[in-house]
């Protein structure tokens, strides 16, 4: 019988931090001898993020282009999930795209867990301290991330003050009482901790960490609000000059409009030749250190744009009045 992998699941809204925590915790496992097959969904260009991955720190890494893939794309997930079943890495963990629904995708994994040779499943939702109840109409999509979690991770906690980081403390527990807070050191020593177990470990123990789910996992959410909020959300890609300047490129990030919600940038930069360069922006805030990427090497210099409401023309107009005129 094929010994069970322990499965982390990863969300959390647009540009809270979940890539960030990824490679943290992948460097963190690496370090303790043990390698994950990776699984990065992104509403559209995944391979954009599976890129700032260091791959000599984990087993795999299977990119998944798709708005909510619990439904477009579930079967797609579900199979790279039996691929990692059977790979070479000791645990899977995938990480959901910013604007999906976890819900669904928990059913699934309910229900073939015949299947999914995957225990236990832990879920981490991470919650952005500057913009957690600030999310106007999609509070509710974050809020659904946060409930179907076991466990909840905080980032950006050095932006806030220590005040609103308690008062932001009880409105998190408020909405899922049974989410615990967790930090990295927690997080991958559990992880360790699973990846050690023997393979009899009894299945009551199994159900015990797996309690916010079984409460969920009974009825069908495909038709609610929270869910249809999360087809709400579109990705358009934009492409830039094969070369551009670093100071005209922070100026375009800094120029797009307050209703694209995250924007990435992969590009070459004409001073800093020996890697191609990730830049970042969620909401307003535009992420100011660029991430050197390991791999797409040949891959076309582009932005990507997501919100609820993109209006491709004003962003190539944008891009134009930077670069001149690029090829649509």
């Amino acid at each position: 019988m094929q010994r069970p992998k322990p499965f982390l699941l990863i969300t959390g809204f647009l540009g809270a931090g979940k890539t960030t925590l990824l490679r943290r915790s992948l460097h963190e496992l690496n370090a303790r001898n043990i390698k994950a097959d990776v699984i990065l969904n992104d509403i559209s260009n995944a391979d954009i993020d599976v890129a700032t991955l260091d791959p000599s720190l984990l087993s795999s890494v299977s990119p998944l282009a798709a708005g909510c893939a619990c439904c477009e794309s579930l079967e797609e997930l579900v199979q790279l999930c039996r691929t990692a079943s059977s790979g070479k890495g000791d645990l899977l963990i995938a990480e959901l795209n910013g604007t999906a629904d976890p819900l669904v995708l928990l059913e699934t994994f309910t229900l073939l867990e015949n299947r999914l040779s995957f225990f236990p499943r832990y879920q981490v939702c991470v919650i952005d301290a500057r913009y957690w109840g600030k999310r106007d109409e999609f509070q509710i999509l974050e809020r659904r991330q946060l409930e179907t979690a076991g466990f909840f991770y905080i980032s950006h906690k050095n932006k806030v003050q220590q005040t609103h980081l308690k008062i932001l403390k009880k409105s998190i527990k408020s909405a899922s009482k049974n989410s615990q807070e967790i930090n990295l050191d927690k997080l991958v020593g559990m992880l360790q901790e699973d990846v050690s177990e023997s393979k009899n470990k009894a299945m009551e123990e199994i159900a015990s960490l797996n309690s916010n789910l079984k409460n969920s996992s009974t009825r069908s959410h495909l038709d609610d609000t929270a869910h249809k909020l999360s087809h709400r959300f579109t990705g358009c890609q934009f492409p830039l000059p094969d070369k551009v300047d670093s100071q005209r490129m922070g100026k375009l990030m800094d120029s797009l409009p307050n209703w694209v919600l995250r924007a990435k940038a992969l590009v070459n930069i004409v001073d800093k030749p020996e890697y191609r360069w990730l830049y970042e922006k969620v909401g307003t805030e535009l992420i100011q250190n660029p991430i050197p990427t390991y791999e797409l090497p040949n891959a076309p210099s582009s932005l990507m744009c997501i919100g609820p409401k993109l209006a491709p023309g004003k962003i190539r107009s944008l891009i134009g009045s930077e670069f001149g005129v690029t090829k649509r």
